[in-house]
């Protein structure tokens, strides 16, 4: 059997060997060498390298679900039947409103560098699409105390995020704002600056040397979340606001002072009626109707805002953690103390439901009653944020805010008017990490809104009496929110 064994084996080597030997003087071709993408780790980890460039690309995205509850209230308002009668009627009751909705969302990102004698030439795309129904999709309308979409209604869109391209110190596009720096990590908004759809400017970055940095550049006011409601003639305009900060960059965290200053426009486009006081669970539209032409002159304001944000690095409790904290003032540019849409609460849009059913609406410039004669509503916040890891796949955040706007004195106003209010908020989330960048989380958030109205002796009408005869001089009401996050980040 071995004698067998090795026969067997001794020939096939023979045959192997034959049959290399022949291949050998066969004619071949070369194989191509393979290309091989190589990694570019001079930006970061993700990076590689454009084969048959010196241009690096990191693509990323997450997709998202998110699932609100908000609790309703009933939705009234003073409404005239005949001749001089009135009545206060529930337009719409709170059991005919979403209080759950849902946002499914996804977004892709691509980060392309390339080495110049300049600097880094870098540009970047952000892309998101986004679909959402029931309460996630649009808020109701308090002034008309009606509700444009209930049980159940539907939508989705695309959004660009970010478009810019950096260069020698340069960002030209729709970039991060200049003067928001708290970066967005709650579910709901913030009681500070914020613009999760970018902005659009042209600025310049100048590092100083020793951490410190200086930024001055252009952002559109379009995107300042200063427009009015719909029903408002009052809005800001989409010329530039002039937009600057300094920084110092250390150890231990950063701190810095931010500025903007632009005009507030009042738009004389037609006739239309100011609305100068809207409610929510009770609900009157007040306002003084003004002319093209006359109450409507071109009218402009300068505004601006002024704040100051500090980060500190809280290794010494867990590693991670960090704290940030702000205090904002502005006169006519309130888009700098509220994130869209607590400065804006009657716009149509995601969060519009915060409260439930109890909202205010501001206008940076505000019809005094008299052609030709305006006033700014100014504002000031306080703001804090914090990030604490209980474990390496547990942690949390914490935020509490407080803000406070005060439209201008209106002696001269027949109409109701809002007076000065505030909203307090405080917020908490725990997320679960199973792996790195996969986010399971709920959060809880508490909201007090407090409001004082203007010109009760003054306005006569029969709808405003019926407001004073009812006590309704004021308004103040607690809400909270809550949410349900699974996101996957890659």
């Amino acid at each position: 059997m071995t004698l067998f064994k090795s026969l067997l084996l001794g020939t096939a080597a023979g045959f192997v060997a034959i049959a290399g030997a022949s291949a050998a003087d066969l004619p071949s071709k070369k194989a191509a060498p393979a290309t091989y993408v190589k990694i570019c780790d001079a930006y970061g980890a993700g990076f590689f390298f454009i084969p048959g460039t010196d241009t690096c690309v990191k693509v990323g995205g997450y997709t998202r679900y998110e699932l609100q509850y908000t609790p309703a209230k009933d939705i009234s308002k003073v409404t005239l039947t005949s001749g001089s009668s009135q009545t206060v009627a529930v337009s719409q009751y709170a059991k005919t409103l979403d209080t759950y909705g849902t946002e499914y969302r996804g977004t892709i990102n691509v980060d392309a560098r390339t080495p110049t004698g300049m600097g880094v030439a870098r540009s970047y795309i952000a892309l998101r699409g986004t679909g959402t129904t029931g309460l996630r999709k649009s808020a109701p309308d308090y002034a008309a105390g009606t509700v444009a979409n209930v049980l159940s209604s539907t939508n989705a869109d695309l959004t660009m995020e970010r478009a810019f391209v950096q260069w020698a110190g340069f960002t030209m596009g729709l970039a991060t704002s200049n003067y928001a720096m708290i970066p967005s990590m709650t579910y709901n908004a913030n009681i500070w600056a914020g613009f999760p759809n970018g902005m659009r400017q042209l600025s310049y970055t100048a590092v100083l040397g020793g951490g410190f940095s200086a930024t001055v550049g252009l952002e559109e006011k379009q995107m300042w979340n200063n427009d009015a409601s719909s029903t408002s003639i009052v809005k800001i305009d989409t010329s530039n606001t002039l937009v600057g900060n300094i920084r110092l960059d250390q150890a231990w965290g950063f701190a810095a002072v931010h500025g903007t200053v632009g005009k507030a426009t009042f738009n004389n486009g037609a006739n239309s009626t100011e609305v100068t006081a809207t409610f929510g669970p009770l609900s009157y539209a007040a306002g003084t109707t003004v002319t093209a032409g006359t109450d409507a002159s071109p009218k402009s304001e300068t505004v601006y805002a002024i704040g100051a944000t500090a980060m500190f690095n809280l290794d010494m409790i867990a590693k991670g953690d960090k704290i940030w904290l702000t205090a904002n003032y502005a006169d006519g540019l309130t888009g700098a103390l509220t994130a869209n849409p607590l400065g804006n609460p009657n716009a149509t849009s995601s969060g519009g439901r915060t409260f439930g059913g109890a909202l205010r609406n501001d206008s940076n410039l505000v019809y005094l009653g008299t052609a030709g004669q305006f006033g700014t509503t100014t504002g000031w916040n306080v703001g804090a944020q914090m990030l604490h890891y209980w474990a390496p796949q547990w942690r949390s955040v914490f935020t509490t805010g407080y803000v406070e706007l005060t439209p201008p004195t209106q002696s001269q106003q027949t109409k109701l008017a809002w007076g000065k209010g505030s909203v307090y908020e405080v917020r908490g989330s725990l997320i679960y990490s199973p792996v790195k960048d996969f986010d399971i989380g709920l959060e809880l958030q508490y909201l007090k809104n407090s409001s004082k109205l203007q010109n009760t002796a003054n306005d006569t009408s029969t709808g405003a009496t019926a407001w004073k005869t009812n006590g309704y001089n004021g308004l103040s009401n607690s809400a909270f929110t809550s949410k349900v996050r699974v996101e996957r980040s890659f």
